[in-house]
């Protein structure tokens, strides 16, 4: 198909959910699709603002701000950075917002609203959709230079020969096999030596940064390589804290436009001014063309000597800006009358909003040159800060494919106010759990595109109900492609070559992407598990033949929870157990992670695990893309039910069961700690988590 069908279903597909949002929003309870952070308190200063949360960060993408009633979107709230150990989100609104905070004392409230993501996506195909396709250049790069030190395997030296082949091109394995700090690190170094840029995307601001700190590990001390890397969107205060120099300083993007502006208004006054004084002039010469009536035959501006000499005269003036420098173009070859009426009505017959504006009515033309001067010499200081000069200068670009469609424009497309994302390979990380409608948008670039990831391990989260879907998919309506929104990157290639129809089938189905042109590369050999886990995931997973480090088991362990009773996802017994072994073994907090299927669960530990714990409980689904020494896995599920409940996460007789178990345990890098009913789990035959029991010592 051509992109320009293909993206008339895109936008269709995102009017349909935001209407459907739109409809049900507070027909539920929480709000459908809206996600709300309360502000506990604030600290003005200079500039500036800190937010102190109360409860969970939120994630930056779609982030908004709401003081009182006024709802800031992302670019004007000016969030500068967050911070998960203290909770606090710095934010640069404007003086005006600043000013009514500090004074009036507001209700403020940080919100993501996927209607506005939704709103974002759409708008992005409206403008750019009909660029889609398959790359159509080839890749630059030189020959790969592995990471010092390291000692490939076969399986990884063909990945990276595939990918610096291929114009589409997937790079699939578990975690711990080498995709960043091997394939990915070397595939960017031989692009960025043969003289190219690189764009690297990851499906959320964590997932951005784990792989940013992969690919720094894996240049070492090379600075011409870690000195090129620019960071978009609002870093966390731990990044911030270890690479300052990467991340953009939207603060100083803000006032270089802002001095630009200024420079722009000042000009404008001027020229104002410029005009009323050379008024008379240009009135004269409209009242000396009109004295010759209006003959029919035409008169050269080069046949009338005085009007041309006076035409001339303020050719600079009037060539020095757009709205009249057409016009001087082969002036004296033209009809005399048309030439001065055209100019007179350019000049004059116009609106004049910057000669009205009063606070500048008592401004001399030096206080204005003062003015510009000052700007520019601001400009000037702010040029190196700046994104918009950073982004010509940058080799490493990475940022979340929000950022992307929010901000930017595709490679080669008409300007239009949207910095172009000049680069020339495209990586996304965490491609299996990054959504299609998303990551369709990277396809527009025309540049050879390269996807990372584990398609075994938790898919996009579209806070849309799949059975809902599902049944409009099949029969239509309202929501008819609602279901794009819930597939992964990994159908991009399906999505442009065969259409929407076909992922139609396949979501219905449940089927594997269809990859006809993107060549895949399989990496089944993970330093993260031990031959143990590794065992396991092989066997119900991966089933590939994938290994764990050759150094020996992951620690696994077992506490046995008893819940004799359970009306729903709570189990108090499991929740008490992990409360228990926290205050026994006392990990630090940044090394620990509490995860859960269930949000009720969730909501459940956070009350007992502490105010020192709180923050360390989180839903396997938030996650994805990061990992701790040492991961407590709280799975709620057992047989004691007052009513049918499904296991829906935790059983892996199903594919998303499976796939956030998977993702659970696959977080930890050396200790796994699995808090269960131990015999009930144990006793289900063919279940990924009775396997991992096996392997586990009893506590």
């Amino acid at each position: 198909m051509n992109g320009e069908s293909v993206s008339e279903v895109l936008v269709e597909s995102a009017t349909q959910v935001y209407q459907y949002i739109s409809d049900m929003q507070y027909a539920t309870d929480p709000p459908m699709g809206i996600s709300v952070s309360e502000i506990s308190s604030y600290d003005i200063s200079d500039g500036f603002a800190v937010l102190h949360v109360d409860g969970r960060m939120p994630d930056a993408n779609g982030l908004m701000l709401m003081v009182g009633d006024r709802i800031l979107q992302e670019s004007e709230a000016g969030f500068d950075r967050y911070d998960e150990t203290s909770r606090t989100v710095v934010v640069r609104p404007g003086e005006d917002v600043l000013r009514f905070m500090a004074e009036s004392s507001p209700k403020v409230r940080l919100l993501t609203d996927m209607k506005f993501l939704v709103s974002v996506v759409g708008d992005f195909y409206r403008r750019y959709g009909s660029l889609l396709s398959l790359p159509s250049t080839d890749v630059v790069s030189s020959a790969p230079v592995y990471p010092e030190g390291s000692n490939p395997s076969a399986q990884q030296c063909d990945a990276v020969r595939g990918v610096l082949a291929n114009r589409t091109s997937y790079v699939w394995g578990a975690p711990g096999t080498g995709k960043t700090q091997f394939v990915l690190a070397t595939c960017i170094r031989a692009v960025i030596e043969a003289g190219g840029r690189v764009a690297v995307f990851a499906p959320t601001n964590n997932s951005v940064e784990q792989v940013l700190r992969g690919i720094i590990k894996a240049f070492g001390d090379d600075s011409e390589l870690t000195g090129t890397i620019l960071r978009l969107g609002v870093p966390t205060r731990g990044f911030y804290k270890e690479h300052p120099e990467m991340c953009e300083d939207r603060q100083a993007q803000r006032r270089l436009e802002a001095c630009q502006r200024t420079v722009e208004c000042l000009e404008e006054v001027m020229y104002e001014r410029a005009c009323d004084i050379l008024e008379w002039e240009v009135e004269d010469m409209l009242r000396e063309v009109r004295s010759m009536g209006d003959a029919d035959d035409k008169v050269l501006l080069s046949e009338c000597r005085g009007l041309c000499e006076k035409v001339g005269e303020l050719e600079p003036f009037f060539s020095a800006r757009p709205l009249t420098r057409d016009l001087m173009a082969s002036f004296r070859d033209r009809d005399v009358r048309e030439v001065v009426a055209e100019l007179h009505d350019a000049v004059y017959r116009r609106q004049r909003p910057a000669a009205d504006i009063e606070e500048y009515s008592s401004w001399s033309d030096e206080d204005l040159l003062s003015g510009i001067f000052e700007a520019e010499n601001e400009m000037k200081s702010l040029r190196a800060k700046a994104t918009s000069c950073r982004l010509e200068e940058a080799r490493i670009i990475a940022s979340t494919p929000h950022q992307f469609v929010s901000r930017f424009r595709p490679r080669g497309s008409d300007e239009d106010g949207r910095p172009e994302l000049d680069v020339d390979h495209i990586f996304l990380d965490e491609a299996g759990y990054c959504g299609l409608m998303q990551a369709a948008s990277l396809f527009t670039n025309g540049v050879p595109v390269t996807f990372l990831g584990d398609h075994m391990q938790l898919p996009p989260v579209s806070q849309l109900d799949d059975e809902a879907l599902r049944s409009a998919a099949e029969r239509g309506g309202r929501l008819c492609y609602g279901y794009l929104w819930s597939l992964s990157a990994l159908y991009s290639e399906q999505l442009i070559g065969d259409g929407p129809g076909s992922l139609a089938r396949a979501f219905v189905e449940g089927s594997e992407p269809s990859m006809m042109r993107t060549q895949r590369y399989d990496l089944t050999d993970s330093h993260r598990f031990g031959e143990n886990l590794a065992r396991v995931l092989d066997r119900f997973v991966y089933r590939n033949g994938m290994t764990g480090s050759a150094s020996g088991d992951l620690s696994i362990t077992c506490i046995d929870a008893v819940c004799d009773h359970r009306d729903g996802r709570e189990n108090a017994a499991v929740a008490e157990a992990v409360r228990d072994f926290l205050r026994r073994e006392m990990p630090d907090p940044v090394d620990v992670a509490i995860l859960t299927p269930y949000s009720v669960q969730l909501t459940l530990l956070r009350r007992r695990v502490g105010r020192k714990y709180r923050d360390c409980v989180m839903t396997v689904h938030g996650s994805q893309g990061r990992e701790w020494d040492t991961v407590v896995f709280s799975v709620a599920d057992n047989g004691v039910v007052s009513r049918d409940v499904p296991f829906r996460f935790t059983s892996s007789e199903s594919l998303v069961g499976m796939r956030v178990i998977n993702t659970a345990v696959s977080r930890a890098k050396r200790r796994l700690v699995m808090v269960c009913d131990r015999e009930f789990w144990m006793n289900r035959d063919g279940e990924l988590i009775g396997g991992i029991l096996r392997e586990s010592i009893p506590e």
